[in-house]
C-alpha cells in the first residue's frame, strides 16, 4: 500500500465586508480552486457572529466555517485581542481558537505573531514604489512597515505576479527565499454565457445607453487614469466621432478628494455628456453585462497588482484593451497596449478599433484554476514540511 498522504488544516480569516469586493472575490476563487480538486487540505474559515449571512453562505460553499465574535468589531473578544497584540505582542485568544480547531497554518490573514502554527501571507502590490506621489509621508512610511513587519514574520509571502516579485526583490532582497508567486484566477458567473440580446436591450433602456459603447469598470482612484481616456474621447469628438466610454465605479478617491471633480467639470466644459457616461455605483449583475455586451474592456491604469477586471475578461475571452503596464503584459498578452502617459495612442486604437481584429478565444479557464490550486497546495506543503 502507498504511503498516506497527511492532512493539513489551513484557517483563513474571513471576516471580510461587502465593501471589499475585490478581497472577497480573491479568496472564493481562491477557495473555489482549491475544492475542485483533489488535494490534502482541509479548510476551514473564521468568521465574526456579525457577518454578513451572504459572506458565511458563500464560504459554506467551499469550506468548514467557524463563527467566533474575536472577529466582530467593538465586541469584548475584540476589544481584549486588541489590547494583547498592542501591549504583548501576543495572539492568546486567537491562538486557542485555532489550537481548538488544529489549525496548522493561518493563511493570508496579514497575522504574525503566532505560536501556534505557521503563517502564509499575502501582500497584493507595492504601489507606494511606484506611485509615491498617491501616498502621504505617514502612508508610505506606515506601509512599508507593516510590509516589512509581515515579510520577516510570515514563513512564506505570496504575491500575484513576477511583476509583484520583481518588487519584493528590491524591497526586501533579504527575504526573496520566502516568496512565491501565485496568479490568481477569476471563476466567471456562469450566468454570463447566457446573457442574450433581450439583456442587451434592458440593459441599454435601464441606464439609456447607445448600442455600442467600450467599458471601464476601475473605481475613481487617480492612478486609474480615467482623465486619459476622456481626454482621447474629447479628441474623437472633435473629429466627429460619436464614441461612447461607459464608466461604473465608487466616484470618490479619499486621496484626491477634488479628483471627480476635475473629471465631471471636464465633461463638462466640454460637452461630453453622450460621451462618457459616469453611472457610480451599480447592481454587481450589471457589470458583467457591460462586459459582455461592450464593444471592448479598457483599463487605462498607471498601476495595478494582479486586475481582477483583467482576469475576469480573460476568463471569459473579452477583448481588452489596456495600458501598457508590465503586469498587463503578463496576464493578459493578447490584448492591445497603449502608452500609459500618450493620448494619442490611445486614441489611435480607439479610433481604428473593430473587435473583428482581435480574435480573442476564451483561455482554458478549467486547466488555468487547477494549475492555481496546485501551486497554492504546493506552497502550503513546502512551507509546512519546511
Amino acid at each position: 500500500m502507498g504511503k498516506e498522504t497527511k492532512v493539513i488544516r489551513v484557517g483563513f480569516i474571513g471576516a471580510v465586508s461587502k465593501e471589499w469586493m475585490g478581497g472577497l472575490n480573491y479568496f472564493k476563487n481562491l477557495l473555489y480552486a482549491i475544492k475542485s480538486i483533489d488535494n490534502n487540505l482541509q479548510i476551514t474559515v473564521f468568521v465574526g457572529k456579525k457577518t454578513d449571512i451572504d459572506i458565511k453562505n458563500m464560504f459554506k460553499k467551499y469550506a468548514i466555517v467557524i463563527e467566533d465574535d474575536i472577529f466582530d468589531r467593538k465586541s469584548i473578544k475584540w476589544f481584549l485581542h486588541k489590547i494583547e497584540t498592542k501591549i504583548l505582542n501576543r495572539n492568546f485568544l486567537l491562538e486557542r481558537l485555532l489550537n481548538k480547531h488544529h489549525i496548522e497554518l493561518l493563511s493570508h490573514s496579514s497575522i504574525i505573531d503566532l505560536q501556534i502554527c505557521k503563517t502564509i501571507n499575502w501582500i497584493p502590490d507595492f504601489q507606494h514604489l511606484h506611485l509615491p506621489e498617491m501616498f502621504s509621508k505617514k502612508e508610505i512610511e506606515q506601509r512599508n512597515k507593516n510590509f516589512l513587519n509581515l515579510i520577516k514574520q510570515s514563513d512564506k509571502i505570496v504575491l500575484s505576479s513576477y511583476d509583484a516579485l520583481e518588487d519584493f526583490k528590491t524591497f526586501a532582497p533579504k527575504y526573496t527565499y520566502k516568496a512565491s508567486v501565485l496568479q490568481f484566477v477569476s471563476q466567471p458567473d456562469s450566468k454570463y454565457f447566457d446573457l442574450n440580446e433581450n439583456d442587451k436591450i434592458s440593459l441599454m433602456h435601464k441606464y439609456n445607453l447607445p448600442n455600442i459603447f467600450f467599458y471601464i469598470p476601475n473605481q475613481f482612484w487617480k492612478h486609474k487614469n480615467h482623465m486619459l481616456v476622456f481626454e482621447a474621447v474629447k479628441l474623437l469628438v472633435s473629429e466627429d466621432s460619436d464614441i461612447c466610454i461607459v464608466c461604473t465605479g465608487y466616484l470618490n478617491d479619499y486621496r484626491n478628494a477634488s479628483y471627480i471633480t476635475t473629471i465631471t467639470n471636464f465633461i463638462e466644459e466640454n460637452k461630453l455628456h453622450n460621451n462618457i457616461r459616469l453611472l457610480g455605483l451599480v447592481d454587481y449583475e450589471d457589470v458583467f453585462k457591460f462586459i459582455k455586451f461592450s464593444k471592448a474592456v479598457i483599463n487605462p491604469s498607471l498601476f495595478e497588482g494582479w486586475s481582477s477586471t483583467v482576469e475576469e475578461c480573460k476568463s471569459v475571452g473579452k477583448n481588452m484593451i489596456l495600458s501598457d503596464l508590465d503586469v498587463h503584459k503578463e496576464q493578459y498578452p493578447e490584448a492591445l497596449f497603449f502608452d500609459r502617459f500618450d493620448v494619442q495612442s490611445l486614441k489611435n486604437i480607439l479610433k481604428s478599433y473593430s473587435c473583428e481584429n482581435c480574435g480573442f478565444s476564451s483561455y482554458d479557464l478549467k486547466e488555468r484554476t487547477k494549475n492555481f490550486a496546485q501551486k497554492y497546495i504546493e506552497i502550503v506543503n513546502d512551507v509546512i514540511n519546511n
